[in-house]
């Protein structure tokens, strides 16, 4: 396994790393079952020795909180953990005075519980809005977190390109941002202006919820135009020598970014995860083949954001 430093962190994380909402509720293009508690502990062991080091997780997860704990037990020392917790209410509006404080430590508490652990090595607002980020409160209670040792690092998860550049200006440890073949938005600017800050970035979305996987064909009719850019990626993936399928192909674009130190996979089995430990440990492609996949990206970004979609 190949590990990259986070930023300006001393989190050294595995190049590639597990994400774990498919453990832990349905998930995908299809809303698959989580597997089996036995199942997904199995599967986290694996991933530890295999050398994955880096395990990703959130407050709005399901069970994957849980099982977490219960597979790290004995094991926590030789992981990096990170979780997720939301200063938003029901409406999408950001917390006020006392209940934004008190919401964002329940959360904590509630997460470092289930996980067995008295920190989290990086702590990210989940799903952080522009208005979240320019509240002093929210930063400031994350920075009091870390002060008291509950998290190693402070950071956030984003979407779009607004949040991300003010997290950045806010001086926060880490993102994790969307990142693939088909949506490259962030590539312009984002990715630079962290790498100049020092702000780690950690890339989701690696198979965009399925389309970049060999699940594309179970997306539904109404996302033709999206499928057929991923069939373009799945032909160009085949025209490589030696041939990759699309799902190789979408991690190892990703792995090849500059400023991207850890990819996130989502996996339901072995088989799937050791699929994506092949594809990282591929050699480094040529840059005439990241230029070739760089321009397979899709403009629309409607058709970018899952959350569109209309399904689980």
């Amino acid at each position: 396994m190949r590990y990259r430093q986070l930023g300006n962190t001393d989190l050294q994380l595995s190049a590639l790393s597990l994400g774990t909402v498919a453990l832990g509720m349905p998930y995908g293009a299809g809303g698959e079952t989580p597997p089996a508690d036995s199942d997904a502990i199995a599967l986290i062991h694996h991933a530890i020795d295999r050398g994955i080091n880096f395990f990703d997780t959130a407050r709005a997860y399901g069970r994957s909180e849980e099982l977490l704990g219960k597979a790290l037990r004995g094991r926590r020392q030789s992981v990096l953990l990170a979780t997720k917790l939301s200063c938003l209410d029901a409406d999408g509006a950001v917390w006020r005075g006392a209940q934004l404080a008190e919401t964002m430590a329940r959360s904590l508490h509630t997460s470092l519980s289930l996980l067995n652990t008295d920190y989290v090595d990086l702590l990210l607002l989940h799903s952080a809005s522009r208005d979240a980020l320019e509240n002093s409160d929210v930063i400031t209670l994350l920075k009091d977190f870390q002060a008291a040792g509950k998290a190693r690092y402070i950071g956030a998860s984003t979407y779009g390109i607004a949040a991300p550049r003010i997290a950045i200006e806010k001086g926060v440890d880490a993102l994790q941002v969307a990142f693939n073949i088909l949506d490259q938005r962030l590539a312009d600017d984002i990715l630079p202006r962290a790498q100049s800050a020092g702000t780690g970035i950690i890339a989701r979305s690696v198979f965009l919820k399925g389309a970049l996987s060999p699940r594309l064909e179970t997306l539904p009719p109404r996302l033709e135009a999206l499928k057929a850019r991923a069939r373009a990626v799945q032909n160009a993936a085949a025209a490589l020598k030696p041939p990759r399928t699309v799902h190789a192909a979408a991690l190892q674009f990703v792995l090849a970014q500059p400023g991207i130190s850890s990819a996130l996979v989502g996996v339901r089995d072995i088989a799937e995860l050791d699929a994506s430990l092949h594809a990282a440990h591929a050699p480094r492609w040529s840059d005439e083949t990241l230029l070739r996949f760089r321009q397979l990206r899709c403009e629309r970004s409607e058709l970018l954001d899952p959350s569109n979609w209309g399904l689980p």
